[in-house]
C-alpha cells in the first residue's frame, strides 16, 4: 500500500458503536510567522515458539507465526500545512489517543509533544505531554463533548483543531486511518513482526494420528508461505484460507500491510477459494484494537469474504518481549471485544485466534461469548478445549500442493 502522495490529505473521521467509539482527525502542523500570521492552509477532504504436551501453540503462533461522522454532516475542519508532521487523534469510549507522525507515515519519535485540550462547553481542560517522546499522548477519562486540542513541540510547530465527540455516532469505514498503514518496505519488518514461519517452529510429537471431525478443510497462510499456486491450493481439495491482512509492529506498535495480502486476496479469490483474513494485534488498549479493525476495513471490502475477520491474539515472539505480552486479562479480553465490535460494525463478520492455553487463561471467553472462535491446538487426535470454536487449526506441519514448505492446516467444523 502506498500512503505517499503528491499531497497530504487529511481527513477527519469519528466512529462510535456499541462499546467502541473511534474518531480519526488528521492534521498537517506548520511552522507559524513569528508575525503571528499562520501559515496558508487549504481544506483536504519470542523467543523459538513451541508446543506443549497437550498440544498448546506459544509464540506467534498464527505466522507462526468522518472525525465523528454525526448523523448530519460532519464539519470540516481539516487544515494542510507545510510542516510534514500529521496529528492523528483516536478515541475508544473514554480513551484519547494523540499520535503525531511524520508524512511518510512513521511516528514522530523524539520529540516532546505538548496538547492542550480544551472542552468548549465550560468542561474540565486537560493537558498532557508525550514524556516517552515516541510520538504517542494518552489521555484517559475524555467524556463526549466538543474540544480544542492544540499540539506543541516547544519550538515552534503549535497549531489548533477543533473537535466533536459525541456520544450516538454511526460507525463508518475511516478515511484516514489508511494513510498510516504503512509497507513493510518502510519499516524493519524484522523488528516488528516477529512471527517465527511454520518451518522454524518446533513440532516434535506432532502425529498423523490425528481424527478429524468432519468439516471443510483450509489453510491460513501469511507472507511466510511466499508465492503460491492457488489454482493447485483449490485442486487439492481446499475450500478456504484465513489469509493475513497485516500486523501490529511488536515493537514501535506501527501498523503493517501483509506484503503478500494483496496477491493472496486475488489469487484465493479467482481460484474460488473461501476467504477469511487475520490481523495480528499488538494492541495495549480498546482504542489502538479499534484502530486494527479499522486498518483490515481499509484493506479488504467485506464483500469479498465468506469467512470472519480474526483478531490473532498471542505472545509477540520478540526477545525483547512485545508491547502487548504483559496485558492482563481484563485489558486484554476489552482489545478483543474493541477489535470485534468496530469490525461488526463497519459490516464484517468477526471473532478471535488463540490457543488452549491464552482461552483458558489469558482471555476471558465469557465475554467473548457474541464473537467467533478459531482454536489452536497442536499435537493431539482431537482437540481438548471445552469451549466454543468454529476452525481448528490442527497442525502448521501440513503440506499442500501449490505450497512450498510448511503450512497451517484448518478445519471449519460449524
Amino acid at each position: 500500500m502506498d500512503h505517499k502522495g503528491s499531497h497530504l490529505w487529511l481527513i477527519p473521521v469519528i466512529i462510535i458503536g456499541f462499546n467502541s467509539l473511534v474518531f480519526v482527525c488528521l492534521i498537517m502542523i506548520g511552522y507559524k510567522k513569528q508575525t503571528g500570521e499562520a501559515a496558508d492552509m487549504r481544506k483536504t477532504a519470542v523467543s523459538e515458539s513451541s508446543v506443549s504436551a497437550d498440544g498448546d501453540v506459544s509464540g506467534n503462533e498464527a505466522e507462526l507465526d468522518e472525525s465523528f461522522y454525526d448523523e448530519e454532516e460532519p464539519e470540516e475542519n481539516i487544515y494542510a500545512y507545510s510542516s510534514g508532521y500529521v496529528l492523528l487523534l483516536t478515541s475508544s469510549e473514554s480513551d484519547l489517543k494523540i499520535q503525531m507522525v511524520r508524512e511518510d507515515g512513521s511516528p514522530a519519535d523524539g520529540i516532546r509533544w505538548k496538547a492542550g485540550i480544551v472542552s468548549r462547553s465550560g468542561g474540565e481542560d486537560l493537558e498532557a505531554e508525550d514524556e516517552e517522546e515516541d510520538g504517542i499522548i494518552y489521555v484517559s477519562e475524555i467524556p463526549a463533548d466538543d474540544y480544542t486540542v492544540e499540539v506543541t513541540d516547544g519550538r515552534g510547530i503549535s497549531e489548533t483543531s477543533s473537535i466533536s465527540v459525541k456520544p450516538r455516532i454511526r460507525y463508518t469505514a475511516s478515511s484516514g486511518i489508511r494513510s498510516i498503514v504503512m509497507q513493510e518496505s518502510q519499516i524493519d519488518a524484522a523488528a516488528e513482526d516477529t512471527a517465527l514461519t511454520s518451518e522454524e517452529k518446533q513440532n516434535e510429537g506432532e502425529f498423523d494420528g490425528i481424527s478429524l471431525p468432519q468439516g471443510t478443510r483450509g489453510i491460513d497462510v501469511s507472507k511466510y508461505n511466499k508465492e503460491i499456486d492457488w489454482a493447485k491450493v483449490k485442486a487439492s481439495g481446499i475450500e478456504f484460507a484465513i489469509i493475513r491482512a497485516g500486523y501490529r509492529g511488536s515493537g514501535s506498535g506501527v501498523l503493517v500491510e501483509d506484503p503478500y495480502f494483496r496477491q493472496n486476496l486475488a489469487g484465493a479469490k479467482a481460484a474460488g477459494v473461501k476467504i477469511g483474513v487475520y490481523f495480528f494485534t499488538q494492541a495495549v488498549n480498546e482504542t489502538e484494537a479499534a484502530e486494527e479493525a479499522e486498518a483490515v476495513a481499509s484493506l479488504v471490502n467485506a464483500s469479498d469474504l465468506a469467512l470472519p475477520v480474526f483478531l490473532d491474539v498471542e505472545s509477540s515472539g520478540n526477545v525483547n518481549g512485545g508491547r502487548a505480552d504483559g496485558l492482563d486479562v481484563a485489558t486484554r479480553t476489552a482489545v478483543v471485544k474493541s477489535f470485534c465490535e468496530t469490525a461488526q460494525s463497519l459490516g464484517y463478520r468477526a471473532g478471535v485466534y488463540a490457543n488452549k492455553t491464552w482461552m483458558t487463561g489469558k482471555l476471558n471467553m465469557e465475554e467473548l461469548a457474541p464473537y467467533e472462535k478459531w482454536l489452536a491446538q497442536y499435537r493431539t487426535s482431537g482437540p481438548t478445549y471445552k469451549g466454543d470454536y468454529s476452525i481448528w487449526q490442527y497442525t502448521s506441519n501440513g503440506s499442500v500442493d501449490g505450497i512450498q514448505g510448511r503450512v497451517d492446516l484448518d478445519i471449519l467444523v460449524k
